[in-house]
């Protein structure tokens, strides 16, 4: 049975939380962001966690702002915490993430939350589809392995997996560059339910080069250089754990 779209008695707030942390995203990224979870077909709470650097401005739209007075600098984990317990908080009963310079189909949360009714999964994920940075489609994630990689923009954790949460601050330091593998780890460690939806709902804007040559395109500029996924990977594996 589909949830109800609507709050409940008792229940003001949307059942579903999108997350989105930010820092120094521009406003008009910012938007078109906050854009994508307004047009949900499946109503949504908006919390959006400035890391120390907040815009004025996103006081004024239908978000929960919550502002930090200090950055982090671990790549939006912390906020993402955050912001997920102040949702939880409120009575939400799944949280979704979209970092600040991507955006959502219309159907992504409706077509997670329909897949978890029919499933009873408490983590849901979905495929994504890769932009350039001027925001034009180049085609579906060729990435995405529901046992190996979710982009962190396509998970939803439904209540029964708050609990694993936490792993967001408390992953170690080198983790936050490869965090969207460490929780899926954590996850797949906890035997909860899950489900895959190979619909690729999320637009994720693709800022390193490694993508554009893998789909054998120039890599424009204005991109970041590419991180050192290795030696974190290389750390993860020398502090005792499982290959991600």
């Amino acid at each position: 049975m589909m949830p109800t779209l609507q709050a409940t008695p008792g229940q003001p707030w949307p059942l579903v939380a999108v997350i989105t942390p930010y820092f120094e995203e521009s406003l008009d990224l910012l938007w078109q962001c906050h854009r994508s979870v307004l047009a949900q077909d499946f109503p949504c709470l908006h919390v959006m966690v400035a890391d120390g650097q907040p815009q004025a401005a996103v006081d004024d739209w239908q978000v929960h702002h919550v502002v930090l007075p200090q950055a982090h600098g671990d790549i939006g984990s912390t906020p993402r915490l955050i912001g997920s317990f102040h949702a939880i908080g409120l009575g939400v009963e799944a949280v979704a993430f979209l970092d600040a310079d991507n955006w959502l189909h219309p159907c992504h949360i409706s077509t997670l939350m329909r897949a978890r009714a029919r499933s009873g999964a408490a983590f849901l994920s979905s495929g994504r589809m890769l932009c350039r940075l001027d925001g034009s489609v180049m085609g579906p994630c060729p990435l995405i392995d529901p046992e190996r990689f979710i982009d962190t923009n396509c998970m939803l954790f439904a209540k029964e997996a708050f609990h694993l949460l936490h792993h967001w601050a408390l992953m170690p330091d080198y983790g936050h560059l490869i965090g969207d593998r460490i929780m899926l780890h954590h996850v797949r460690k906890s035997g909860i339910l899950c489900q895959h939806v190979d619909e690729a709902s999320v637009y994720y804007r693709c800022g390193k080069p490694g993508v554009y040559r893998q789909l054998g395109e120039e890599p424009p500029a204005g991109i970041s250089a590419r991180p050192d996924y290795e030696a974190s990977f290389q750390r993860w594996l020398a502090d005792g754990n499982p290959p991600l």
